[in-house]
């Protein structure tokens, strides 16, 4: 998968182990990445086969597919609150959306988006959730435990 200019993306399983494939030689190696979890998401590698590439190291639950939903959200005492948003990115454990103009979102707050989904069945998900990021007007969030929609969104993040 590829994230941004010539660098490709590997999920960090079990938390320490990835599998880094070479995207000219297709060779691919199974290592632990544990060095990097809290410093260096971005690394260098050079294959056996002499070429070098950059991979992004993914330390998440789950993969995340990027996306472009309208949806809602409501998060207590918020300007936000019942204000429309666009779903950025979504996984099985959360999502990162923007809102327009000002708000005074908070990490730890918690509350709720919901969106509709480009399946054919355009199904809509409501899920509550958690603040655990903010970069400007875009705010990451972790659902909050729950099982509602699950087979739905597997179906729908399928690479």
């Amino acid at each position: 998968m590829t994230n941004n200019l010539n660098a490709t993306t590997s999920l960090v399983k079990d938390g320490s182990k990835a599998t880094l494939v070479c995207p000219t030689c297709h060779f691919a190696k199974a290592v632990s990445v544990r060095q990097f979890r809290d410093k260096q998401h971005r690394v260098k590698i050079k294959c056996k086969c002499g070429h070098s590439f950059k991979v992004e190291l993914e330390f998440r639950r789950h993969r995340r597919k990027n996306t472009d939903l309208p949806g809602k959200s409501t998060f207590d005492v918020s300007v936000t609150s019942g204000k429309n948003i666009k779903i950025v990115n979504l996984s099985l454990s959360g999502a990162c959306f923007e809102v327009r103009g000002k708000h005074n979102l908070q990490i730890g707050q918690k509350g709720s988006i919901n969106f509709k989904l480009d399946d054919y069945k355009q199904t809509v998900i409501i899920k509550n959730a958690t603040v655990r990021s903010i970069q400007g007007n875009r705010i990451g969030c972790e659902f909050i435990e729950d099982r509602a929609y699950q087979k739905e969104l597997g179906f729908f993040l399928r690479p």
